[in-house]
């Protein structure tokens, strides 16, 4: 199973990212979608998608989405998050912790927990654009970051 990491794109949907996306299973976006266009190209893209709102995520279209989200993906639970400092103190029952916010990857492994930051997929600060492709398989993941 493949899963679509994604952060960041403020108001941007290049074409590079929409093709990595299609080739997944589920979407993650952890906020900062910026325009409504963006969210909207990203549900049409057909593939199913959990999102979460960022700071600069405002309208009517973003009342819509959660601050935080605990969703199960392929026996694993997940914690969505634009920013990591709003995390529930609690993370007792997630595998995996995705957030964004800073335009910067990051991928670490804590007291059995793994964090992932995919980097932006917009308005990166010197670290390159780029978005994560998480795959799950036999009970172990892989993380791959692909540059935009």
């Amino acid at each position: 199973m493949k899963i679509a990491l994604v952060s960041d794109t403020h108001g941007v949907c290049r074409e590079e990212l929409l093709t990595q996306i299609k080739k997944c299973d589920y979407l993650i976006h952890v906020g900062d979608f910026d325009r409504e266009h963006v969210y909207n190209t990203l549900q049409e893209l057909g593939v199913p998608m959990y999102a979460v709102r960022g700071n600069c995520d405002r309208g009517d279209w973003a009342t819509y989405l959660h601050e935080f989200l605990a969703v199960p993906i392929g026996g694993k639970m997940f914690y969505l998050v634009h920013n990591q400092m709003d995390l529930p103190y609690d993370l007792t029952d997630a595998d995996f912790i995705v957030y964004g916010h800073t335009h910067v990857f990051a991928h670490m492994e804590r007291h059995g927990k793994v964090y992932i930051n995919p980097g932006t997929a917009e308005q990166d600060r010197g670290d390159g654009k780029s978005m994560a492709i998480l795959t799950l398989e036999d009970g172990k993941y892989r993380l791959e970051r692909i540059y935009l």
